[in-house]
C-alpha cells in the first residue's frame, strides 16, 4: 500500500484521504486534557523555576556551625584563630619574626558584642587583593600549593568577616600596608552572600606607624570566657609550637598577657612539591595530562609527577602498554586506567619531606619550657620526631613531647595538647585520631595510672602531639580534629610508645634517687651520732667519717643553697665526690634566659648561651671525698630560687648522681679532649698516683655518660 498523497485531517475534524486511488474517511478526535495532566505540568514548571545556583557564601551563612561558629564562645575563638593563623603564615613566608597582638574588648552597641582587633608585622597585602582575600569564600593562594601550611581552603578569614556581618551588620575594617608604599589602605568590607563577592563599603588611605603589616578589626556577636577552650589557651598552645613568635593578648578587662618568643630563628618555609602518583585518582591524572604542554608522554610524566625516575618511567610504560611518544592529551578510557594502575604498582621514590615544616625536637622542648615554666615540671622528656611517611600520596610526620611532675596535678587525667600543622586543636577531642592513639597505649606499663588499660591516663603529665602534613585529614571544615586513618594512627602509637619509654626511665631513676637520697640523709645523720657515742665510750677523738660515707654511698652529690648578698640573691652550688675514684667533671646549668644576661658567677663559666639560658664549667679534678663550690651572683636584683635551675653533670654515670641529671643528648657536647689530656699529662708527671684504685681518674664514667647521651 502506498501512502502517497496522504494528507492529515485537520485536528478535531473528519477528512478524506486517498491511498492507491481509494478514498478513506478519517475521523480526527480531540483528546481532552485531564486535570491531573495539567496539574503535573504546572508543578514541574514551578519546581523548575525554583532551581538556581547556591552561592558557597550563602551555604556557609546558613551552616555556619560547619566552620566553627556554632555558639558565641566558640565563634570568638574561631575568629581569633583564623586571624592569627593567617598572620603567622604571612610572616613566615616573608621571613619575618612574627609579632602579633590580639585585642578583645566589650562593645556597647548591643548585648554580647565584642570588638576583635588582630595586628601583625607581616608583609602586608596589595590593595587589589584585599577585597577578595577578606570578602570572598574559597579564595586563597595555598589551596593548589602542595605543601604544608596552616590555612589551605581559603575559607577561614572570609568566614569570620561573613559571621561578623551576619551577627552585627557591620563591615570588617582591614588596614594593610606594604613596605613599598607610603600609606596604608583602609577598607571596610562585607560579604555579598548571594554572589559570594566582596562589597567594599569604604576605601581610604591613611598614614600608619608600621613599616608593613595587616590589621583586622571585627565587630561580632560573641562571648569571652577564660576556659580550656578560649583565645588565651589557643594563644598559649600556639606559643608552644611556634616559639619564634611573640604573641600579646589584651583581654576585655584590660589584662595584658604576653608570650615572649623563645627562638629568634624563623622556620624554613616548606617547599611546594609535585603531586605523587600514589595519591592520584583517574580524574586527577586525566586533568594533569590534558593540561600538560608536553606532546610526549615520556616527557609529561616526569615533569608533572613526583618520584617518576627514568627507570620507573620505563616500567610504567611497559606495564601500561603505552609508548613514550603518545600524546598525553589523547590518553583516556582504558589506556588512562592502565596508566594509573601502572603508576600505583611500580616502585617510586617517596614524596619529598621538603614540603613539611616540622617543629623539631629542640624547639618543642624550648617551647614547652618557655610557656609551661611556671608549672616547674621535674622532667622534660627528649621529644620524639618520627621520620616522614606516606599517606594517600602525601607526606606526613608525627612529633611528640612530654613533661612530668612539678605543680601538675597527680590525681587528674593528663593534659593532652593536640596540634596539626602548628595549629592547636581545642575542640572535638573525643573524635580525634590523636586522642584515640593516646587511649590505646597501655600507660600502666610506663608508670601512669590508667583504668582498664584504656582511656586517658592519670598523672602529673602534659602530652604534646603534633601531626604535620600537606593534607591533614580533618573531620570537618572547622579543622578541629584529625580523622581516623590507619597509617597516621600507627605512627602516633609508635611515637607515643617511644616517649613513654623515656617517662618510664625517668620514673625509675626518680625512685632510685629518692631511695638513695633518703639513705644518704639517714647515714649522714646517724653515723655522726654513733661516732660521737663510740668516741665518748672509748675516750678517743671522733673519727673522720667521710671515707666511710664514700664506701657506703659511692655517689657524686650536688647541693644548692640560696643566700643573700648585698641585697642581691645568690646561689651556692656544692659538688662533692663521695666515690672512691677521682673525677673529671663538667657542670651544666640551665636557667631562664633573663637570668643569664646578668649572671656573674665565680669562677667564670667556660661558656654561656644566653638565648637558651645555659652555662657550663669544667670543674677542677675532684679526689675521693673532694668538694668544690660555684657561687652564682647577679649584677642586679633578680627574682629567682633554686627551682629555677636545672643541673646536669658529664663525667659520671647517672646512677651515681644525686641532685643533678646526666647531660642530655640534645646538648651535643662531650667531655673536652683538652681536659682529659691535661689529666693524662698530670698522671705522667706523677701528680696523680695510679694503681691504688682510690685516686684513679674515672675515664670510664665519662665515656659511659657520653655513650648514653648518644643513645638518647
Amino acid at each position: 500500500m502506498s501512502l502517497t498523497g496522504l494528507r492529515p485531517a485537520p485536528v478535531g475534524r473528519s477528512g478524506i484521504v486517498q491511498i492507491d486511488g481509494s478514498n478513506f474517511l478519517l475521523i480526527a478526535r480531540r483528546v481532552p486534557k485531564t486535570r491531573s495532566m495539567a496539574r503535573n505540568a504546572t508543578l514541574a514548571e514551578q519546581l523548575a523555576s525554583k532551581q538556581r545556583e547556591i552561592s558557597v557564601a550563602e551555604f556557609f551563612e546558613r551552616n555556619r556551625q560547619i566552620l566553627g561558629f556554632d555558639n558565641l564562645q566558640r565563634a570568638l575563638l574561631t575568629a581569633v584563630k583564623e586571624c592569627v593563623d593567617n598572620a603567622l603564615d604571612a610572616c613566615e613566608e616573608a621571613g619575618v619574626l612574627p609579632d602579633i597582638s590580639v585585642d578583645i574588648a566589650k562593645d556597647d552597641s548591643g548585648p554580647d558584642r565584642y570588638r576583635l582587633v588582630v595586628a601583625d608585622n607581616g608583609p602586608g597585602i596589595l590593595r587589589r587583593e584585599l577585597p577578595n582575600v577578606f570578602g570572598r569564600l574559597l579564595y586563597g593562594s595555598r589551596f593548589h600549593a602542595n605543601r604544608q601550611s596552616r590555612g589551605q581552603q581559603g575559607i577561614g578569614i572570609s568566614a569570620a568577616v561573613l559571621y561578623a556581618g551576619l551577627t552585627t551588620a557591620r563591615p570588617a575594617k582591614i588596614t594593610s600596608k606594604v613596605e613599598e608604599e607610603e600609606a596604608a589602605h583602609v577598607l571596610e568590607i562585607l560579604v555579598d552572600t548571594q554572589r559570594n563577592l566582596p562589597k567594599v563599603v569604604s576605601d581610604e588611605l591613611v598614614l600608619w606607624d608600621r613599616l608593613h603589616g595587616t590589621q583586622v578589626e571585627l565587630l561580632l556577636k560573641a562571648r569571652y570566657v577564660r576556659a580550656r577552650q578560649s583565645p588565651l589557651e589557643y594563644l598559649r598552645g600556639t606559643a608552644i609550637v611556634n616559639p619564634h613568635a611573640r604573641l600579646v593578648l589584651t583581654e576585655p578587662d584590660g589584662t595584658r598577657i604576653t608570650f615572649e618568643r623563645a627562638s629568634t630563628e624563623v622556620p624554613p618555609v616548606s617547599k611546594e612539591v609535585l603531586p605523587h602518583p600514589y595519591g592520584l585518582e583517574l580524574g586527577e591524572l586525566s586533568a594533569i595530562l590534558k593540561q600538560a604542554r608536553e606532546k610526549r608522554l615520556s616527557e609529561a610524566l616526569p615533569k608533572h609527577l613526583a618520584g617518576v625516575t627514568p627507570r620507573a618511567l620505563k616500567e610504567i610504560l611497559v606495564q601500561a602498554g603505552l609508548s613514550g611518544r603518545d600524546d598525553p592529551a589523547r590518553i583516556h578510557g582504558t589506556e588512562l586506567e592502565a596508566l594509573l594502575t601502572a603508576l600505583h604498582a611500580v616502585s617510586l621514590l617517596p614524596p619529598s619531606a621538603e614540603s613539611l615544616s616540622p617543629i623539631g625536637s629542640i624547639l618543642i622542648k624550648r617551647g614547652l619550657r618557655n610557656v609551661l615554666g611556671e608549672l616547674r615540671p621535674d622532667f622534660y622528656a627528649p621529644p620524639v620526631s618520627r621520620p616522614p611517611k606516606i599517606r594517600a600520596g602525601a607526606p606526613f610526620l608525627v612529633e611528640v613531647g612530654l613533661v612530668y611532675g612539678g605543680a601538675l596535678p597527680p590525681d587528674q587525667p593528663i593534659q593532652l595538647l593536640r596540634f596539626a600543622n602548628r595549629v592547636p586543636l581545642l575542640f572535638q577531642q573525643g573524635a580525634c585520631a590523636i586522642t584515640s592513639a593516646v587511649e590505646t597505649v597501655d600507660w600502666r606499663r610506663y608508670g601512669l595510672d590508667q583504668r582498664g588499660g584504656q582511656g586517658l591516663p592519670t598523672g602529673p603529665c602534659i602530652l604534646l602531639v603534633h601531626v604535620a602534613s600537606t593534607r591533614v585529614p580533618f573531620t570537618s571544615e572547622s579543622k578541629e580534629a584529625v580523622a581516623e586513618d590507619s597509617e597516621i594512627v600507627k605512627e602516633l602509637q609508635l611515637a607515643l610508645q617511644a616517649i613513654a619509654r623515656h617517662l618510664k626511665s625517668h620514673i625509675s631513676r626518680q625512685v632510685r634517687r629518692e631511695f638513695a637520697s633518703e639513705k644518704f640523709t639517714i647515714i649522714r645523720r646517724i653515723l655522726p651520732q654513733i661516732a660521737e657515742k663510740a668516741s665518748h665510750l672509748t675516750g678517743k677523738p671522733v673519727p673522720d667519717l667521710t671515707p666511710v660515707i664514700t664506701e657506703i654511698m659511692n655517689v657524686v652529690t650536688l647541693e644548692t643553697t640560696l643566700s643573700e648578698k648585698e641585697a642581691a640573691p645568690g646561689l651556692t652550688v656544692t659538688i662533692t665526690n663521695y666515690t672512691p675514684r677521682a673525677r673529671v667533671l663538667e657542670l651544666f646549668a640551665e636557667m631562664p634566659p633573663e637570668l643569664t644576661a646578668a649572671l656573674r658567677p665565680v669562677p667564670a663559666p667556660d661558656g654561656t648561651d644566653p638565648a637558651l639560658g645555659r652555662a657550663w664549667w669544667t670543674l677542677p679534678k675532684l679526689l675521693p671525698n673532694g668538694r668544690t663550690e660555684i657561687q652564682l651572683r647577679w649584677s642586679k636584683a633578680q627574682e629567682c630560687d633554686a627551682s629555677d635551675f636545672d643541673w646536669y653533670v658529664a663525667g659520671v654515670d647517672e646512677s651515681h648522681l644525686l641532685g643533678a641529671d646526666a647531660l642530655p643528648g640534645d646538648w651535643e657536647v662531650r667531655l673536652p679532649r683538652q681536659v682529659v689530656e691535661a689529666v693524662e699529662a698530670a698522671e705522667v708527671a706523677g701528680v696523680v698516683q695510679g694503681g691504688t684504685g682510690e685516686t684513679e681518674v674515672d675515664y670510664d664514667g665519662a665515656e659511659k655518660a657520653a655513650a648514653l647521651e648518644e643513645d638518647d
